[in-house]
């Protein structure tokens, strides 16, 4: 058999791949959008994502058992299942061998915004993460639900209300925005999380760079029957229930977001002890006065 011409080889080491997951499954509306924003002009989009809901799950990884990966379509944009986890379908695709010389790992459209402290608990955002820990940059895009929520356990009923989800404006941005992270080659592996408002500011540049926000969750309340063994708790705020804010200035995503600006949020584990804050650097300096730090 001949080996491939030169310009054959090239254009094999030049071709542009992108592994795409999220955490609301293979078949959700928000991945479909952005899978088909990213075809346009990428020359692999490889989707692995999972085969069910697993909004919440942060990083969790499947360690007890081997996970099962079943291919749903093939061609340049193959597109797979996964019974795990968004964390897993990453480490499917750049360990598995299924996408292992993805130049950027994208991850969502996710169906509701992923903001301040929730970042932790995202599986949008785990996924992304992970993706940086195995030495790939990622973004991961949220899409606000349809009526502006800023609480964190939404369950709106959008049918009754006459509203759905539109992601034409956040596939086209986010697959702009994964072209130029590629043609921007970064020196190490970023994740950025791409927040996008249920309403836009029809003023300046639609994007911002901002912070992660902060909120203020109040004591949980007992839900249910009295039960002196039985305690039944919403930890993460009742139903549709909008949750306080200890920083939500303009700066921060949520104060983005609530000025109708796309927030772009830079997140990494690279933490230098010279970027720690003042006060952090403060406790270490007490910590070292009592117990031996080296």
């Amino acid at each position: 058999m001949s080996s491939p011409s030169p310009v054959t080889a090239l254009a094999r080491e030049n071709a542009v791949r992108i592994l795409l997951t999220n955490d609301d499954g293979f078949d959700a509306e928000g991945i479909l959008a952005i899978r088909a924003a990213l075809a346009a002009w990428c020359d692999s989009v490889v989707t692995i994502a999972p085969d069910e809901d697993c909004s919440g799950f942060a990083r969790k990884c499947t360690y007890s058992r081997p996970v099962v990966v079943t291919r749903v379509s093939a061609g340049p944009h193959p597109v797979y299942r996964c019974d795990g986890t968004p964390t897993d379908c990453v480490r499917v695709g750049l360990l598995g061998g299924l996408a292992a010389a993805a130049d950027l790992v994208v991850s969502g459209i996710n169906h509701g915004a992923n903001l301040a402290d929730d970042v932790t608990y995202s599986g949008t955002v785990g996924a992304g993460l992970e993706a940086a820990i195995l030495g790939t940059p990622a973004i991961c895009l949220s899409q606000q639900t349809p009526t502006g929520s800023f609480s964190v356990n939404y369950q709106e009923d959008l049918g009754s209300a006459g509203l759905a989800y539109d992601f034409g404006f956040a596939a086209a941005h986010g697959a702009a925005l994964a072209r130029s992270v590629i043609g921007a080659r970064p020196a190490e592996p970023v994740v950025l999380s791409v927040n996008y408002p249920a309403r836009r500011s029809g003023a300046g540049r639609p994007s911002v760079l901002t912070r992660a926000g902060r909120r203020d969750y109040p004591r949980a309340v007992e839900t249910g029957p009295a039960d002196a063994d039985v305690y039944r708790m919403y930890l993460f705020g009742e139903p549709d229930e909008v949750i306080p804010e200890s920083d939500a200035s303009f700066g921060t995503d949520i104060g983005a977001l609530r000025a109708g600006y796309v927030s772009l949020t830079p997140l990494s584990f690279a933490v230098e002890l010279g970027d720690l804050s003042p006060g952090f650097q403060a406790f270490i300096a007490r910590l070292s006065e009592t117990f031996p730090v080296g």
